[in-house]
């Protein structure tokens, strides 16, 4: 098991029983006490989860914020996919929001060798990929409000969106429920992720297995508003009977 897969089932664990010892995350785990313990202080030092006299548990902050190096990490191989099926629907002179999800990491990496387009974001990881390409990047300016989440939010972020129309909003959540709602865990980025929806001709919705079926706690949109979703998983097929107008690639 590599390491950011076990780091996120340790806070997994944590969210579902709020403490655990180092001892019992080794058995749940079957990993040796030495990762355990080094993991639990990479975690620490994230801010994530608080240690006290052999005790575990989460720290003060959202629980549900799972900083970027984690995410960026978890389920990589299939977001790389659908991040290269995502980047053949962006034309030369496009011009793009990217949200600051991971998968829109991954995106961003696709279409480095692009000419002619403009990319608004922020993301900050996205600011950080595109200084290795030609392309016209416009960084949102805003407020990170979260370690480590490579964010940008707030009055600031939300007017750079209103007063520019784009061709696509590429974006991720957290959650697509069974009922074609997606959902996220952070109010701040799914109220700005709100503007780039409504001032975009086209939506792109990066979706990998992992979020199919799950709930989270701020509504975001609904397969109405999606113009095309990339998903790796064949369950998402289902979604097309009562969607028809969401073009699956």
């Amino acid at each position: 098991m590599l390491k950011t897969e076990r780091q996120e089932m340790i806070l997994e664990t944590l969210q579902n029983c709020r403490h655990t010892t180092a001892a019992a995350l080794c058995e749940q785990l079957f990993a040796s006490y030495s990762s355990i313990r080094r993991d639990l202080e990479e975690l620490e030092n994230m801010g994530l989860v608080r240690r006290s006299y052999g005790r575990v548990e989460l720290a003060g902050r959202n629980p549900l914020l799972v900083s970027y190096p984690i995410r960026i990490n978890k389920n990589a191989e299939q977001k790389r996919i659908i991040a290269s099926k995502a980047a053949r629907l962006i034309k030369e002179g496009d011009t793009l929001f990217i949200d600051p999800s991971s998968s829109c990491s991954f995106f961003a990496r696709e279409i480095l060798h692009m000419k002619g387009i403009t990319v608004i974001t922020n993301n900050v990881e996205v600011i950080n990929i595109m200084t290795q390409s030609s392309i016209n990047v416009i960084c949102s300016g805003g407020l990170q409000t979260e370690p480590n989440r490579y964010a940008l939010t707030g009055p600031i972020a939300e007017s750079t969106f209103r007063n520019i129309h784009a061709d696509w909003a590429v974006f991720s959540v957290r959650s697509l429920t069974s009922g074609g709602k997606l959902y996220d865990v952070h109010y701040s980025e799914t109220a700005l992720r709100k503007v780039m929806l409504e001032n975009a001709a086209k939506s792109l919705f990066l979706c990998d297995g992992s979020k199919l079926g799950t709930d989270s706690p701020y509504y975001q949109c609904s397969l109405d508003d999606v113009d095309y979703m990339v998903c790796n998983s064949k369950e998402s097929k289902k979604y097309l009977k009562d969607y028809p107008g969401l073009k699956l690639l």
